[in-house]
């Protein structure tokens, strides 16, 4: 069958499934009575495809919440019950194959994150479902604030996980058997204004995030953002193609402490436009978007406000990236994870009082009395003092989780945080691969990981930072030393 009759008999399909689709208005006391086409979209057909040497599957899964939930991204999550549907929500699964048999399993969530916990049961109930071993399990989160909070100890999320560990199971049994001969092509393309550097120069030396817009007080931004987006191509001469892109940006554009859709943003619209004509499957894999935001408001930057036509020019980006590809050899696939022991961030018994002092004021309502506390000890933030506050409870080191893989020449490098662009798009540069993708929001979550030129500077994502500074170097500089472990076995 060729591609082209595939994408009509493709079309059929939506048409049919049209009331059905995600982006429109769906309650949750609605109940649908047939599959979305994305829902339903997985890349293969029944055929048994080719899997005698290098090769290439896909499979998706819906994880959209059946009952109201807690939502994830703002503070107190029991506080923010969905209610309503924007866009659905999936599990997006990409097997890799080499001729030795050996195979990567490649997940994307429409999730803020996944814990550890979760993350570990993920790994054991694909591992029990695939026979894939654990440690060649990646799972990337999209990062958006309009999902369920998994950590929540709601009774609707308890269920919910429930049908996450099901969804999980059968897109990566989908994407196994969906694997089909294949031809590796990667490349770049730059998205022009489409995400920036949400941290800004203050008057007073300290950095800001969005919170300040219009506020007058702004000079510059930190540092320079990183718009590359890279892309993996899948060729598969009788399935429609597999497109992996790398981009780093915050997915919150449908998100809000007062608002309570539950939608994949950005991305959800940019996966629906790749995928509208059939010909190929598309996965999402979120980079160093810790202090990335898209499409600044700031006079004169502004290019995009509404999370569709976002998710759309993406999608253009992207086809334009895919018009210029290389090939590159296809080889080996192979996985490493190891354990970095990090140092948690802890103040003096002096600095501690202070901060306690500075959060019970602020609670209280004595306003004033913590501004002067803060001014008098050179603390930027009551986020910053109840950060030092709720650290204070942690041990001395913590371990962090990090994971890499290659598929021929190419490398990933995943890890646990919300990675600054800078310190990814460094990693990359030195990676002795000749393609890089480089994932934050993977496999498990601790937080933000700022560069270490940020420190001084302060900040919301400095300050709630749970790791002394350096952290961010040094999981850099052990990616590195597993990137080229993975390469030294080409």
């Amino acid at each position: 069958m060729t591609k082209r009759i595939f994408a009509l008999l493709l079309a059929g399909l939506m048409l049919l499934t049209t009331a059905c689709g995600g982006g429109g208005k769906i309650s949750f006391d609605e109940t649908e009575t047939a599959e979305t086409a994305e829902t339903a979209k997985t890349a293969g057909t029944a055929k048994k495809g080719d899997t005698s040497g290098f090769c290439a599957g896909a499979g998706r899964a819906d994880i959209t919440p059946e009952s109201s939930v807690p939502l994830a991204g703002y503070g107190n999550v029991d506080n923010r019950m969905s209610a309503n549907v924007m866009d659905k929500l999936y599990a997006s699964c990409v097997a890799v194959r080499d001729a030795d048999g050996e195979t990567l399993l490649l997940f994307n969530m429409d999730l803020i994150n996944v814990r550890a916990d979760l993350a570990g049961q993920i790994r054991r109930m694909v591992n029990k479902a695939t026979g894939v071993p654990e440690e060649n399990i990646l799972i990337n989160s999209t990062h958006t604030h309009s999902g369920p909070a998994a950590e929540s100890e709601n009774g609707a999320i308890g269920r919910w996980k429930t049908k996450l560990y099901k969804a999980v199971q059968s897109a990566a049994k989908d994407a196994i058997a969906d694997l089909d001969a294949c031809t590796l092509f990667v490349g770049t393309t730059e998205t022009d204004r489409l995400n920036f550097v949400r941290r800004y120069y203050k008057e007073n030396g300290f950095t800001t995030d969005n919170a300040d817009y219009g506020s007058g007080s702004i000079t510059s931004h930190e540092t320079e953002v990183d718009q590359e987006m890279r892309l993996i191509q899948f060729a598969r001469e009788n399935r429609p193609d597999i497109v992996l892109a790398n981009w780093q940006c915050h997915p919150h554009r449908t998100g809000g402490a007062q608002k309570f859709d539950i939608s994949s943003d950005i991305i959800g619209v940019w996966r629906k436009e790749a995928e509208k004509d059939g010909e190929l499957f598309f996965a999402f894999f979120q980079g160093g978007a810790g202090n990335i935001n898209p499409t600044s408001r700031i006079s004169g930057e502004t290019l995009y406000t509404d999370y569709k036509e976002i998710g759309k020019a993406l999608c253009a980006h992207m086809r334009d990236g895919l018009n210029g590809m290389t090939e590159t050899p296809t080889g080996k696939v192979r996985a490493k994870t190891a354990i970095l022991t990090g140092t948690y961030s802890h103040e003096g018994a002096e600095k501690l009082e202070v901060c306690k002092a500075i959060s019970a004021a602020s609670t209280a309502g004595r306003k004033d009395e913590a501004e002067a506390l803060l001014v008098q000890n050179g603390i930027s933030s009551v986020y910053e003092a109840n950060a030092i506050v709720a650290r204070a409870g942690r041990p001395e080191t913590g371990e962090i989780l990090l994971g890499c893989y290659a598929i021929g020449d190419i490398g990933i490098a995943a890890a646990p945080f919300e990675m600054f662009c800078q310190t990814e798009k460094r990693l990359r540069e030195d990676s002795p691969f000749s393609f890089t993708f480089s994932c934050g929001y993977s496999n498990e979550s601790q937080g933000y990981m700022p560069a270490a030129e940020c420190f001084a500077n302060k900040g919301y994502e400095v300050v709630i930072s749970h790791y002394v500074q350096g952290t961010a170097e040094a999981i850099s500089a052990r990616q590195l030393e597993m990137l080229n472990e993975l390469y030294a076995g080409n």
